[in-house]
């Protein structure tokens, strides 16, 4: 019956402790969120148009209804605004894969 209470106050003492000094984490400002989700926007990009690119027609249809969806996706992203949104798309559209 010993053993029982003390390892319950031994739990306890570890739970606050992992509480208290835990690490936080520290929020990601707004630049260092827009280049994250640019770089992913460059790796989705280069991932679904490296297939097209011999066949030049086919790259272009494909990568307009990706920066369609991109728009559609940025809009509603509270990271952007929308001189930025149009930035983006535009440096986008440029984008040749690998």
């Amino acid at each position: 019956m010993e053993i029982i209470g003390i390892m319950t106050v031994i739990g306890v003492l570890v739970g606050f402790s992992w509480l208290l000094l835990k690490p936080t984490l520290r929020p990601k400002s707004k630049a260092e969120k827009q280049a994250q989700i640019k770089a992913s926007y460059v790796l989705f990009l280069d991932q679904k148009l490296s297939p097209y690119k011999e066949e030049r027609e086919k790259l272009k249809e494909e990568k307009a209804k990706i920066l369609k969806r991109f728009a559609k996706e940025l809009r509603h992203n509270l990271f952007f605004d929308e001189e930025e949104v149009r930035a983006l798309l535009r440096e986008l559209a440029y984008f040749e894969p690998n």
